[in-house]
């Protein structure tokens, strides 16, 4: 099979359009093509199944094992895997942790880096040098020339470097995707022109010579084992709530779950379920939206059954009343990366004591009582979140596999609730 990493000297450099350019075309060739994105992010991963026809898979070191990480590339892996990295190549968490280039070397794989070219000349050679004998064990097998201005400028980069050049992309502000508050703005709110894109990111890069760099041995396969189905939890999937790792939701599934996606958006009711899961997203561009949807606000208002709901989730349950405390939009990030919590509380995700790995990224502040997760930020101890009853809310991403059993309880207490009025 073929794998390789698309990494980048620094942030900007354009990983996610070279990505998706190479995810269509090889899709155009009628190969089979499964991506998958370095790091926490639920942005990228949208624009990947847009190219690629499948959902993009999650590999972060930090918040998994690398047992687990193995695992979840073992099960996705197809005829060719392009992995998105994230920021600069040796980029991550204290010591690297979670890097583009820790996920390379723990698969064995091929790093493809992408230098962009703008204002840059013989330059090239030192900056690439550098990359490639940083840490030798990172495979730097080829790099890609982004926002190049000719072919003369190309030629000049090429001759810069050492190691095996792929080809070149012209500068093209068409190509430029559109960002926001959190960053890109999300594929299935402004779908972008894919074959504009494939069209201008192919044209000069020699793919023959990338998928022959790219050659693996297919890795073991460790399959999920699936217990019988005996819970529905539904899902808000919209263009508010779209933020869910896939591992999340094949891990539900495995633990005995059928999955019914639902709409706060156009939905008039809440779905025949025995749990809610309310997945990040960006309630707070639609908030005019949800808000006018009063059937499903008072429906929720209503809902009396087990929720769990991630960050966007729980600016939706504070902007409709479920719960107390009000959000508010701030001009700036107020967590932002990885954090280690420590439960206060027993609820239908975690049990009291229990330390939880998640991430956080979120400009808004929920104006409320936190007592559900306590983490340090700067030698500070925070508390955040909010449960009660049977709600769980809180402005930590978890991925599931980090620690399975957290899928299971939510089966658990889903089945504990079934055939209660909702």
């Amino acid at each position: 099979m073929k794998a390789f990493v698309i990494a980048g000297t620094h942030s900007g450099v354009g990983k996610t359009t070279v990505s998706i350019g190479l995810m269509a075309e090889l899709r155009r060739q009628g190969k089979d093509v499964q991506a998958f994105k370095v790091g926490p992010d639920y942005i990228d991963p949208g624009y990947h199944r847009l190219a690629t026809g499948r959902p993009s898979r999650n590999l972060d070191t930090w918040l998994c094992s690398k047992t687990a990480v193995k695992k979840t590339f073992a099960r996705a892996a197809s005829e060719v895997n392009v992995i998105e990295g994230v920021m600069g190549l040796f980029d991550g968490a204290k010591g690297g942790k979670g890097s583009t280039a820790e996920i390379a070397r723990l698969l064995t794989l091929p790093v493809i880096l992408v230098v962009d070219a703008k204002g840059m000349a013989q330059s090239a050679g030192a900056l690439v040098q550098g990359y490639a004998e940083y840490q030798p064990t990172t495979r730097i097998a080829g790099v890609i020339f982004n926002r190049v201005a000719s072919a003369g400028h190309y030629d000049i980069l090429k001759k810069a470097v050492k190691i095996p050049s792929l080809g070149w992309i012209a500068k093209n502000k068409d190509m430029q995707l559109p960002e926001r508050h959190l960053g890109l703005v999300p594929a299935n709110e402004r779908e972008p022109d894919i074959e504009k894109i494939r069209c201008a990111v192919v044209k000069g890069l020699d793919l023959h010579k990338l998928l022959r760099l790219s050659e693996i041995a297919s890795p073991k396969v460790s399959l999920l084992r699936m217990k019988k189905k005996r819970v529905r939890i539904a899902y808000a999937l919209d263009t508010a709530f779209h933020f869910y790792y896939q591992d999340n939701l094949d891990l539900l599934v495995a633990a005995g779950a059928t999955l019914v996606p639902f709409s706060p958006l156009s939905d008039k009711d809440v779905p025949d379920a025995d749990l809610l899961y309310l997945g990040g997203g960006f309630p707070e561009c639609f908030e005019k939206e949800l808000l006018e949807n009063k059937p499903f606000c008072e429906a929720m208002r209503d809902w009396k059954k087990p929720i769990y709901a991630e960050c966007g989730g729980l600016y939706y349950l504070s902007l409709i009343g479920k719960i107390p405390g009000k959000m508010q939009m701030r001009n700036r990030l107020q967590h932002f990366g990885y954090t280690e919590a420590l439960a206060q509380t027993d609820t239908c995700l975690v049990r009291q004591g229990e330390r939880i790995k998640g991430h956080m990224f979120h400009y808004s502040h929920w104006e409320g009582s936190p007592n559900l997760y306590a983490f340090e930020k700067r030698g500070r101890s925070i508390i955040e979140g909010y449960a009660a009853g049977k709600i769980h809310a809180s402005f930590l991403h978890v991925h599931f596999a980090s620690k399975p059993i957290l899928a299971r309880r939510l089966v658990e207490m889903a089945e504990k609730h079934k055939g209660e009025k909702p």
